[in-house]
């Protein structure tokens, strides 16, 4: 009996895939094919996206500033086609005025040409932004952390993609992908 077995070939060990193997594959090939369907997803809402965090973020720099520096009242002021922080200027004794602040991060901002247009609402009244390429003011930032209520509203020009930053009176920002 020991003849006959040391005659037959060893078995081997090892003949395929097992199944953990397999399922491993398949995870990672499914982790591949989620981020390239993420990376290559819409260019229009990424930047709309984008943009609506960039200028969340300013009135919120803005705001912490005044908070911390007790200076003078800002404003953002909007246009279609982009935004800036303004401080209120004494040019005389009886003139004030609003310049836009000149600043990489808080002041003039143009958006990308022909994506994305803004729109401001005060108080539930919606309100066109004009064409002007004068900036005044919409949203007032005091030096206590108050602000005009009010909702920012970025728009995808060619589709029907939209952003909304709400801002509230106690200095509260917030951005929201549906209408409040």
């Amino acid at each position: 009996m020991s003849s006959s077995s040391a005659r037959q070939p060893a078995r081997s060990a090892s003949a395929g895939f097992t199944l953990i193997e397999v399922l491993v594959v398949l995870v990672l090939i499914g982790v591949i094919a989620g981020l390239a369907t993420l990376s290559l997803g819409n260019g229009a809402e990424r930047e709309l996206r984008k943009e609506s965090d960039r200028l969340a973020a300013v009135l919120k720099l803005a705001r912490d500033e005044l908070l911390i520096s007790g200076g003078n009242e800002r404003a953002l002021g909007l246009r279609r086609d982009g935004y800036s922080l303004l401080d209120l200027v004494l040019l005389d004794d009886a003139t004030r005025e609003w310049q836009p602040v000149q600043d990489p991060q808080l002041g003039p901002y143009l958006l990308p040409e022909g994506l994305i247009e803004l729109d401001f609402e005060a108080d539930e009244q919606a309100g066109r932004l004009s064409g002007s390429t004068a900036w005044t003011p919409q949203l007032r930032l005091g030096n206590t952390g108050e602000m005009t209520p009010g909702l920012i509203i970025l728009t995808e020009r060619k589709g029907n993609l939209k952003r909304y930053i709400r801002t509230e009176l106690n200095g509260q920002i917030e951005v929201l992908s549906e209408r409040p």
